[in-house]
């Protein structure tokens, strides 16, 4: 469990990107509602295009959502330096 962090390298608050994702999937909901109530009021081309966009915006939703602000879950890996290590016995036997 020892997990090392670099200041540089916090995210944003937990609640502040829950919220925003949150915000991000409520507005794509609000346009797949639109897209199923358009599908009944319109006709053709129209209604195929709007029960498309009916299908397939949660899958679109939820990946968007979950990937905007992303950057800032990068995490860097921090570099341990090891101490140097020194064969002893290869020097004492060469003063020989």
């Amino acid at each position: 469990m020892n997990k090392n962090h670099v200041v540089t390298s916090i995210g944003e608050a937990p609640e502040n990107e829950r919220r925003r994702r949150m915000v991000i999937y409520t507005i794509s909901m609000v346009t797949r509602f639109v897209c199923v109530a358009l599908v009944v009021f319109t006709s053709g081309v129209w209604q195929w295009l709007f029960a498309i966009g009916a299908i397939f915006l949660p899958y679109f939703a939820v990946v968007v959502a979950n990937n905007v602000g992303g950057e800032g879950k990068v995490t860097q890996k921090v570099n341990r330096v090891e101490p140097l290590s020194i064969d002893v016995g290869k020097h004492i036997s060469e003063d020989k």
